[in-house]
């Protein structure tokens, strides 16, 4: 390969990596073309992108984009995958296809500003998805104000007890 081949893809690589939030690292030794295929194309129907990346170049990028730390990851065959929005989607796909896939393991990444290894990986694929946070969180904003109703109804409703007592005491005078 030629350095102005080099260079251009670097330049490309750089391009696609400075606005990243979030960016993972995958070993695939061992994953034929047919494989690889199938798993580019599960991923970006999660709109996560999933590209293979020679380690030299790659590392090169990451020192331009300003995480040279990410760079020196680097060892196996490389597939960086990205995503957007959502780096909690973006672990638990690649997560699963570790599991399901032999030869295809998380390396570590880059996400939120934070160097993230294997094991905070596996933490961040382990949080609930966001729908399922976003609901726990209303029904903990929820769950006094249901208390307080409560204990409103039952101070009304003993305070009717008590007074259907007092009068049920006095028509027996």
């Amino acid at each position: 390969m030629s350095k102005a081949l080099k260079k251009l893809i670097v330049e490309e690589l750089v391009a696609e990596y400075k606005d990243k939030k979030n960016l993972v690292l995958v070993n695939f030794k061992g994953i034929d073309a047919q494989q690889t295929n199938v798993l580019k194309r599960d991923l970006s129907e999660k709109n996560i992108n999933a590209r293979v990346v020679k380690n030299s170049l790659a590392a090169i990028a990451f020192k331009e984009v300003g995480i040279p730390e990410l760079g020196q990851t680097l060892a196996a065959p490389t597939v960086v995958a990205t995503h957007d929005d959502d780096p909690v989607e973006l672990a638990k796909a690649l997560k699963k296809c570790s599991k399901e896939i032999e030869g295809f393991n998380l390396v570590g990444g880059w996400v939120d500003g934070e160097l993230m290894s294997v094991a905070d990986l596996g933490v961040l694929a382990s949080i609930p998805p966001r729908e399922v946070v976003l609901t726990q969180i209303a029904f903990a904003f929820k769950a006094p104000a249901v208390q307080l109703a409560n204990v409103f109804n039952a101070t009304a409703n003993n305070l009717c007890q008590v007074l259907h007592a007092i009068k049920e005491k006095k028509s027996e005078v």
